[in-house]
């Protein structure tokens, strides 16, 4: 008997063990996707807060800019570190504002010339799963 073709029994075992590896990795894909998101949004927050960290560093009273940090002016986040020693300010400040990121800025004197600034990025979709990410600097006071 010369048989050309498959019978219907071969082809349904073919699709059963094709659908039976499916089924299996499937949730490693999804799982793998989901991670890729939440390392993108973590680089995304360190990107975020470094930008932060350096707008505060190069501040210059004399050069006039409009710089933001999310809603507040950073010329205003600069004079309220200005008038207390201890400062803590959560942005952004309106909570209508469609930002992807909540941020802390913590301001300490340390010495004469020296503030200690915290910066502390967390993700708006408050994930339990997602840490925020921090920095600390000490730098010297911007001069007036």
């Amino acid at each position: 008997m010369n048989r050309k073709g498959f019978l219907l029994i071969e082809v349904l075992i073919g699709i059963f063990l094709l659908g039976l590896i499916t089924i299996t990795f499937f949730p490693v894909f999804t799982l793998m996707n989901n991670q890729f998101k939440n390392v993108e949004i973590k680089n995304d927050m360190k990107y975020y807060g470094e930008t932060v960290i350096e707008k505060i560093k190069a501040f210059d009273f004399n050069k006039s800019s409009e710089e933001y940090i999310l809603d507040m002016e950073l010329e205003k986040l600069i004079n309220i570190f200005y008038e207390k020693d201890e400062v803590e300010i959560d942005l952004p400040l309106s909570s209508n504002e469609n930002f992807r990121y909540r941020v802390n800025i913590c301001k300490n004197d340390k010495g004469n010339n020296l503030w200690k600034i915290y910066v502390g990025v967390f993700s708006k979709n408050n994930k339990e799963d997602m840490e925020g990410v921090s920095f600390e600097i000490i730098l010297q006071k911007p001069e007036r």
